[in-house]
């Protein structure tokens, strides 16, 4: 009898402490954007945009379960991370049907989350990104709209007027984007808590048809048994997750590879990533220890990309210094990840990987990958832009030549 009114304390001090998690599941997250100087000139926009964009995804994505869903969810959010105030430049090919493809994977990524109870409020909330997203298309035409003919994306000055719109509409963006969030995470607790609720529904239950404590107490050992080999068999050593992971991102380099223009700088960018990244095959050095030791080659390879390409925007090269802050970003957070690791498995044999830090390696490689491929592809764009520029120069340059013989 004291065992079942023991348990049944037990089963009120849970829901209590469900119903306090349910109540603090909402986010204690307030969008603002960053002490950064504001963009000057229409050509600033962009990347202006794109930093403030991926500091507050940053910083939103903390505050979220580490769920593939908010997973999905975030990496669209990067992706469209430059339309969020959609200037389009001269020589930008597949702007606007890129930019809508990206658009309606967010979208669709939030509908992902469009069930049960919140499934009207989701989709209100959705449809008010929407309009959000039209709204910015509407700052950005208005903008455009006032460009004089002489004027060209390094001349037109933005006005003080402009520059509030567009920090305002930004502002705008990322306020109901967090709002969607807030609902989404608010969902996800609630369908979790649920399910604990109900499981621990059916264990009072038990205890009530007057089960002895000594088959309890067995259930309990074996239970606790059956966790215990579920949870070994589901961990992994480093080794193998860093032989996992060598092997995708063996696969994505050589992919982004081809991608690119065969110029030095892309040679010696490639070389120095394919060093740290992948490991050669008699190396006993894992991925994380030359991670930690060759990170600064990269940033390097990564400064001479910058400091060779062709063009002289300074706008490109302010994207790639944003995007590159990224890359470094995202190996500072594998040794974090690594570094936890190793504190963990102190005084074992070897170090073995929880499916919780399984999920965070790939994870955050994933986020590597990404900020990586739009490094490479502005540079490439870039390059394609300023050989189209050379050889259309020489073309008139022959013409002239012509003529004047």
């Amino acid at each position: 009898m004291a065992r079942v009114q023991l348990l049944l304390c037990f089963t009120i001090l849970f829901a209590s402490v469900t119903l306090l998690d349910l109540v603090s599941a909402h986010l204690k997250f307030k969008p603002s954007l960053p002490q950064i100087e504001d963009p000057k000139t229409v050509k600033d926009v962009e990347p202006y945009t794109v930093k403030v964009v991926m500091v507050f995804v940053a910083d939103l994505e903390k505050e979220c379960p580490k769920t593939n869903k908010f997973k999905a969810f975030f990496e669209k959010l990067r992706g469209f991370a430059k339309y969020v105030c959609p200037i389009r430049r001269i020589g930008q090919v597949d702007y606007d049907r890129d930019m809508k493809a990206k658009a309606g994977g967010i979208f669709k990524a939030i509908s992902s989350f469009a069930i049960g109870k919140i499934r009207e409020e989701i989709q209100e909330e959705k449809q008010e990104a929407i309009d959000t997203f039209r709204f910015m298309k509407s700052v950005a035409a208005k903008i455009m709209g006032g460009r004089k003919k002489e004027e060209n994306e390094e001349t037109m000055t933005l006005t003080a007027e402009q520059q509030k719109e567009i920090k305002e509409g930004i502002l705008k963006w990322e306020t109901i984007i967090t709002r969607i969030t807030n609902t989404m995470v608010s969902s996800t607790s609630t369908s979790a808590s649920s399910s604990e609720e109900s499981s621990v529904g059916k264990e009072s239950e038990t205890s009530a048809k007057g089960e002895s404590e000594t088959s309890a107490k067995g259930e309990s050992e074996t239970s606790s048994s059956k966790t215990a080999e579920a949870s070994q068999s589901s961990s992994l050593t480093v080794t193998q997750v860093e032989e996992e992971t060598s092997k995708d991102v063996s696969t994505f380099i050589m992919n982004l590879e081809k991608k690119c223009p065969q110029k030095e700088e892309f040679k010696v960018f490639f070389e120095q990533l394919k060093g740290t990244m992948i490991a050669p095959r008699k190396e006993r050095k894992g991925l994380f220890s030359r991670i930690k030791t060759a990170a600064g080659k990269i940033s390097g390879a990564m400064q001479v990309m910058r400091s060779r390409i062709g063009s002289k925007s300074a706008e490109v090269k302010k994207n790639m210094e944003a995007y590159q802050e990224q890359v470094m970003k995202t190996l500072e957070e594998l040794d974090t990840i690594h570094a936890q690791i190793v504190s963990q498995n102190k005084g074992k044999a070897s170090l073995t990987c929880t499916p919780t830090q399984q999920v965070q390696i790939k994870q955050t490689i994933t986020k590597w990958e990404q900020v990586t491929t739009q490094f490479v592809e502005v540079a490439a764009q870039s390059e394609s832009s300023a050989s189209s520029s050379s050889s259309s120069s020489s073309s008139s340059s022959s013409s002239g030549k012509m003529q004047a013989k």
